[in-house]
C-alpha cells in the first residue's frame, strides 16, 4: 500500500511496467524496516516521464517512513528535487554540503557552480570592496555584486562571476532603478513556447546563455536583435577558485 501497488499484488514481474517494478524493488527494501536506505542511480533505466513520477514517489515514501536515504545520482535536477541536503563530490572529496537552495544559489567553487545546473562564467577583476558591495571590472563593463564570496576577496584580485541563465533579464527598456544594465545582441534563440533559450553577446568578448520566460524577442537563424540585459547585484556570485 505504501508504494501504491495493491491493485497489482497478483501480477507477475513481466506484467509490470518499469516504474511499477521500481516500486516493488523499493517495497522489498522497505519491508525489513531499515534505518538507512542507499539508492544508487535507481531511476537510470526509466524513461523521462517515469523518472519524474518516481522522484516524487521516492521522496514521499521516505518521508512517510521516517527513513534516512542516501541517494546517488549524476542527474542534477533529480538531486535538487529529492534532497533535503546535497553533498557535491569531486574525486571522492566533498566540495560543498548544504540544502539544494544553498548549493544552487551560493556555490562555493567553479566546479560546484558548473556541476549543479547551468551557469555563465565571466572573468573579472575586483575594483573595490566596501561594506556589502563588490565593484568588479569585466569585459562587459563595471558589474556590482552584493553577495558574500565564499572566499574573501580584495581589490586587484582576479575572480570569476557566476551568472545563472534565469537571473539575466532581457528586453528593450529596463526600469530606471535597475543596476548592471548592458547593451547586447541576441543572435540565436531556441523557442520552447513558455520559454526561450537565447545566446546573447555583450561586446566582442562575452557570450551569455539566457533563459527568457514568456519570451517577446526571438532571433532565428541569421537574425540579430538589439536588446538590453540586466541582472540584480544579489544574483552575481563572485568565485575566487
Amino acid at each position: 500500500a505504501m508504494v501504491r501497488m495493491t491493485d497489482r499484488a497478483d501480477y507477475r514481474p513481466n506484467q509490470l511496467s518499469g516504474g511499477q517494478q521500481q516500486r516493488v524493488a523499493l517495497a522489498r527494501a522497505l519491508v525489513i524496516r531499515p534505518k538507512c536506505l542507499l539508492l544508487d542511480e535507481p531511476l537510470s533505466n526509466l524513461d523521462a516521464k517515469l523518472r519524474l513520477e518516481m522522484r516524487t514517489e521516492i521522496r514521499r515514501i521516505c518521508k512517510q517512513s521516517g527513513l534516512t536515504a542516501i541517494y546517488v545520482t549524476h542527474d542534477q535536477k533529480e538531486a535538487l528535487s529529492i534532497a533535503d541536503r546535497l553533498a557535491i563530490l569531486d574525486k571522492g572529496s566533498i566540495q560543498q554540503l548544504g540544502t539544494p537552495q544553498e548549493v544552487y544559489r551560493n556555490p562555493r567553487t567553479r566546479f560546484v557552480a558548473h556541476f549543479i545546473g547551468e551557469t555563465n562564467f565571466v572573468e573579472a577583476t575586483v575594483r573595490s570592496v566596501t561594506s556589502g558591495q563588490i565593484l568588479l571590472e569585466t569585459p562587459m563593463g563595471p558589474v556590482l555584486s552584493t553577495t558574500t564570496p565564499p572566499t574573501a576577496v580584495n581589490a586587484g584580485d582576479r575572480v570569476h562571476l557566476s551568472l545563472r541563465p534565469e537571473v539575466i533579464h532581457l528586453g528593450l527598456k529596463p526600469s530606471p532603478e535597475v543596476e548592471n544594465v548592458f547593451d547586447a545582441t541576441v543572435s540565436d534563440s531556441i523557442y520552447l513556447g513558455e520559454m526561450a533559450q537565447h545566446t546573447v553577446h555583450v561586446g566582442p568578448q562575452v557570450s551569455l546563455k539566457v533563459f527568457d520566460l514568456n519570451p517577446k524577442i526571438v532571433a532565428h537563424d541569421d537574425e540579430v536583435a538589439a536588446v538590453k540585459i540586466w541582472f540584480r547585484p544579489a544574483n552575481v556570485v563572485v568565485l575566487k577558485e
